[in-house]
């Protein structure tokens, strides 16, 4: 059986709303219950943050260090497939963060995202379902960073590119041979972010399909595409940016390459976007969190840790738990928040914890 990552003791200090706490979760599922505000989704910013180095909630640095505090620390031990591993990291006011594996620091950002994997749901991944392209893109992008260098490299070099290109599309008076020197990088990097994106989703789509109809029941499908703006072949990238010049130049920004690529959702044949209905957008959002928990886990060969913010508000009670079955086939070690633990439909491997005043009690 694969194994999973588990987090055994994470320790905080000035991070948020939370008191200062040295916390000892259990190995399977556990429950954050309380009221809104008391910090639980402050604990899972923590650890979501240990794995991304990024808020969820879209927070600067200053958003995350307590109020009178200089700075936060973060201490996080993992059991993974081999070793434990330490990570830690400090937010300064007025410095760059400090980061730490093992006492150690890390060789670059990417080798740290690939020490870690989190899958996270939170109330905003409803965009993921009714929202525009731009959440399904991230959603793409935080699940290759976490398992592959080269993808984030590749996103890297685009993204940077990019934005190069469109400041110079919006100049006073535009050089088109200026304009121009970003193309090749735009194709040799977008053609590796494009064909990447297209093998992740022929493993994420049948998952994803299995998952809805699990979560669901039967008499629901869904069906999941890539949808790239531009066919993902060097030729075909470089001949769009090249007939698209013109209409850049009107317009100030660039059209065409993956950073306009879409994932296509349908609920029995109809776009799930405009036609799906609240509880049917939760059951996708979590069916998709579900596929990228296993291709994560078949990729990098162990489980990763999987947090669940609010997540059984909207879904109805035969729904909810199923979906729980579902996660505990799984295995893996699982976070999840609520105001009320009686929504949570689970009878074994459940370790409880209230959350007051960000203070984690245990009720064990």
């Amino acid at each position: 059986m694969q194994k999973a990552l588990r987090i055994t003791e994470l320790s905080a200090q000035g991070f948020r709303n939370l008191a200062p706490l040295s916390f000892v979760p259990g190995p399977r599922f556990n429950v954050l219950y309380g009221d809104n505000a008391a910090g639980k989704s402050s604990l899972l910013e923590a650890i979501d943050y240990t794995a991304t180095l990024k808020s969820f909630r879209g927070a600067r640095t200053d958003d995350l260090i307590q109020d009178g505090s200089a700075h936060s620390h973060v201490r996080v031990r993992v059991a993974g497939p081999v070793v434990p591993r330490v990570f830690e990291w400090h937010l300064h006011r007025d410095a760059a963060r400090d980061l730490s594996i093992d006492g150690k620091r890390p060789r670059s950002i990417a080798s740290w995202h690939a020490s870690l994997q989190v899958v996270l749901f939170q109330p905003g991944d409803l965009e993921l379902a009714a929202g525009g392209p731009e959440p399904r893109r991230a959603w793409m992008d935080r699940m290759l960073m976490h398992m592959d260098p080269a993808y984030a490299a590749a996103l890297t070099t685009y993204t940077r590119a990019l934005r190069n290109r469109n400041k110079l599309l919006r100049a006073e008076k535009p050089d088109r041979r200026a304009i121009g020197a970003f193309d090749e990088l735009l194709v040799t990097s977008g053609v590796v972010i494009g064909m990447t994106r297209a093998r992740l989703l022929e493993d994420v789509s049948p998952l994803t399909a299995n998952a809805f109809v699990q979560i669901c029941g039967e008499g629901a499908t869904l069906r999941v595409d890539y949808r790239p703006r531009v066919i993902p072949e060097m030729d075909v990238i470089r001949a769009a940016l090249a007939s698209s010049l013109d209409k850049d130049l009107a317009r100030g920004f660039t059209a065409e390459g993956p950073h306009a690529d879409d994932v296509s959702l349908h609920v029995d044949a109809s776009l799930a976007r405009h036609h799906a209905s609240q509880g049917q957008h939760r059951a996708i959002v979590l069916a998709l969190k579900v596929a990228e928990l296993s291709v994560l886990g078949r990729r990098t060969g162990h489980t990763p840790v999987l947090l669940l913010d609010d997540v059984s508000s909207e879904l109805d009670r035969g729904r909810n738990r199923r979906f729980f079955a579902l996660l505990s086939e799984l295995g893996g070690q699982v976070f999840l928040s609520t105001t009320h633990r009686e929504f949570i439909l689970l009878d074994t491997d459940r370790t409880e914890f209230r959350v007051e005043n960000g203070v984690i009690h245990s009720e064990t």
